[in-house]
């Protein structure tokens, strides 16, 4: 019985031992470092129509999966209702802040741009439905940027439009994703802004109402 008992513990060590070198051995498999991406340098001259009037640019707004930096793709040839993410390929921050980013660049690019609601300004707000590389098979994919776009004032609002904007990816991969999205996000843009131009804003503008005066002297009983 001791031998026995001597063989069973050999054999519990050894087990052990084997473990440990198959956990050093995975934990010193290289992991392929993230890549991480943004717009690149926003387009140095922006073509469209001015804005008739000065415009403020809300923060965008977007749904919960956009908030953190995953790049998103979707199989739309095999389950188009599930998204994935990229393993080692993020934006640099989310694709909410990026798109505001562009968004206010190219709005001042076309005019005046106010950081701070007043009642006589025109407000644009901005809010994305989708963001995600779509795969129509597997070696074929586009960038799909969709949003809402709202412009009020503070006695409601002017108009409304939906946008949707589409750019093929040079390659089925992040990097292509990449560059089909802010392709796309360009195009959304300069639509959304070539729409605004074309609105009434002088005249809604010019017919919203005053800020109430402070009020001064005694007050009447």
């Amino acid at each position: 019985m001791p031998m026995l008992s001597a063989v069973f513990q050999r054999a519990h060590a050894l087990s052990a031992l084997m473990a440990l070198s198959l956990l050093a051995a995975c934990s010193s498999t290289p992991v392929a470092p993230t890549a991480l991406y943004d717009f690149g340098l926003a387009p140095t001259a922006t073509a469209g129509a001015r804005l008739p009037t000065a415009l403020r640019v809300a923060d965008v707004a977007g749904p919960g999966w956009m908030d953190g930096n995953a790049i998103y793709y979707r199989l739309a040839y095999a389950q188009s209702q599930r998204t994935d993410a990229y393993a080692n390929s993020r934006w640099v921050e989310s694709p909410v802040s990026l798109f505001d980013a562009r968004l206010r660049n190219a709005a001042a690019a076309r005019g005046q741009v106010v950081g701070y609601p007043t009642p006589d300004v025109p407000s644009l707000r901005v809010e994305l439905v989708d963001f995600s590389q779509v795969f129509d098979r597997a070696d074929a994919s586009r960038g799909v940027v969709r949003l809402r776009a709202t412009v009020s004032l503070a006695r409601g609002v002017i108009d409304q439009r939906v946008v949707q904007a589409e750019a093929p990816a040079p390659s089925p991969d992040a990097v292509g994703g990449v560059t089909a999205l802010t392709q796309a996000s360009d195009k959304a843009i300069g639509e959304v802004l070539d729409w605004v131009a074309h609105l009434s804003l002088e005249n809604a503008a010019a017919s919203a109402p005053a800020a109430p005066a402070a009020a001064s002297g005694k007050r009447r009983r």
